[in-house]
């Protein structure tokens, strides 16, 4: 009888999931692009000024910072097809210098588009710079293999095949968890989102890690015990896991 109960609220619920129920709900706007700015002075101003046909005043970004990165935020949205859009400028001013460049009309084209702009070269382009992604993978795949491996060193493991196992455990599940941040938020360029990302994305993957490892390690392992080998992959996923999401909240992605 309890398992025909349990059979029938289960069907209940994937039945009440499977319904499709309209919904509504207020939310902040979004906005239609940033201005990523590597390393950016503290003084800096950026503007979005637009030509006497579009009758909009000019509109001062937003800043934000993580780190060594600016993001600088245009909030609202262009009613117009964004090829027809003519005039709007970027005003970038520091101390000492200013100077305008043209706005790729694709950036008004959706909601968190990117811009890059590079102060050295006076260059606005389009998406992120290839290597940003490369290079903040590197930076988290690093610090995980530090805490992970500091916690395997203090479980005395030292046999160079036990390093093998760890290395090529930790290569392919943090590789997977990279893979899956990227093909999902490929850039989150702000705090909040960082944090939305962090729940329902990092958090179920690194769960899935933490089963993985726990079984390979106990598999595979032959310096100690297979009780041992379940704990440090137990322990040293959870360390990384915590600070994996303060990271995510200080860290750019």
């Amino acid at each position: 009888p309890m398992k025909k109960k349990a059979l029938r609220v289960l069907a209940a619920v994937l039945f009440c999931l499977a319904l499709p129920w309209p919904a509504s709900a207020n939310s902040a706007e979004p906005p239609c692009f940033t201005v990523l700015v590597p390393a950016p002075p503290g003084d800096l101003e950026l503007t979005i000024e637009f030509d006497a046909a579009q009758d909009r005043d000019p509109q001062r970004l937003s800043p934000e910072w993580m780190l060594w990165e600016g993001y600088y935020r245009f909030f609202g949205r262009w009613d117009a097809d964004p090829e027809g859009l003519t005039g709007a400028r970027l005003l970038v001013g520091t101390e000492g210098e200013s100077f305008a460049l043209e706005i790729d009309p694709a950036g008004f084209s959706k909601d968190n588009n990117i811009l890059t702009l590079d102060l050295k070269s006076r260059t606005l382009t389009y998406g992120q710079p290839w290597w940003r992604q490369p290079l903040l993978v590197f930076v988290r795949v690093t610090l995980t293999l530090l805490i992970e491996g500091g916690i395997f060193w203090l479980f005395r493991y030292r046999q160079r095949r036990s390093w093998i196992v760890f290395l090529a455990a930790n290569l392919i599940t943090q590789l997977g968890v990279n893979l899956t941040l990227l093909a999902v938020c490929p850039a989150v360029l702000d705090s909040y989102m960082a944090m939305v990302t962090g729940f329902f994305v990092y958090t179920p993957m690194e769960v899935l890690v933490l089963v993985i490892e726990m079984i390979a390690f106990a598999k595979l392992l032959r310096e100690h015990s297979k009780r041992r080998a379940a704990g440090v992959a137990f322990l040293a996923n959870l360390l990384s896991w915590a600070l994996g999401g303060l990271l995510l909240l200080i860290l750019p992605i």
